[in-house]
């Protein structure tokens, strides 16, 4: 069963704004590039449960992200020093249960197209094992100078994932220095085993 989006991309490197549109795109990513380091910190509220107020549903148990042909990127001497947000729309809810998105699944190559025609493809790196529930991430292994396509999917309930967004160019500088701290309210990991929205 498919899963199908809408998008349109807005691209932000380093305070240059880009707009691209393409025909036929099927989720919204906007990445942004940012010398920063974001800090990954959760916050937890302990809520008392009383009688008048139902449990929450059980967390919905979400399949992993199809895997693509190259291996993940290893930290090193190379990475850690920039880092990519990215986001896009949420899917539109469907009558038919098994064609709405439970989470997003991002992959991105090194080569032009090769996402767009197939994520999964030989030339591909998967950025998340587990789905994104929420609208954006930030992707903080990320190599000095190169350059990356990146495609988000939505997957269903089945593992099933949507034909890949509109494909977006994220270059990354090769200086090894951050230009500062990152923003509050930044988005999770993409690599957290468990993405929250």
């Amino acid at each position: 069963m498919e899963v199908r989006l809408y998008s349109r991309i807005v691209l932000v490197v380093l305070g240059l704004m880009v707009l691209g549109l393409i025909a036929a795109i099927v989720v919204v990513p906007t990445l942004a590039v940012r010398h920063a380091s974001p800090s990954a910190s959760a916050t937890s509220q302990n809520a008392k449960a009383s009688s008048s107020v139902p449990n929450p549903p059980p967390p919905l148990k979400l399949p992993p992200c199809p895997p693509a042909g190259i291996q993940p990127l290893q930290p090193s001497q190379q990475t850690g020093h920039h880092k990519v947000t990215l986001t896009w729309n949420a899917n539109a809810p469907s009558l038919d249960s098994e064609r709405n998105a439970v989470g997003y699944c991002l992959y991105r190559s090194q080569t032009k197209k090769a996402a767009k025609r197939n994520p999964r493809c030989v030339e591909c790196e998967q950025i998340n094992r587990t789905p994104i529930v929420g609208v954006g991430c930030v992707d903080d292994l990320v190599a000095d100078s190169a350059t990356y396509y990146y495609v988000v999917t939505a997957i269903n309930t089945n593992g099933n994932i949507s034909s890949s967004s509109n494909e977006t160019p994220a270059r990354i500088p090769s200086n090894q220095k951050p230009a500062g701290p990152a923003p509050k309210g930044s988005y999770p990991l993409c690599r957290a085993t468990v993405a929250s929205p």
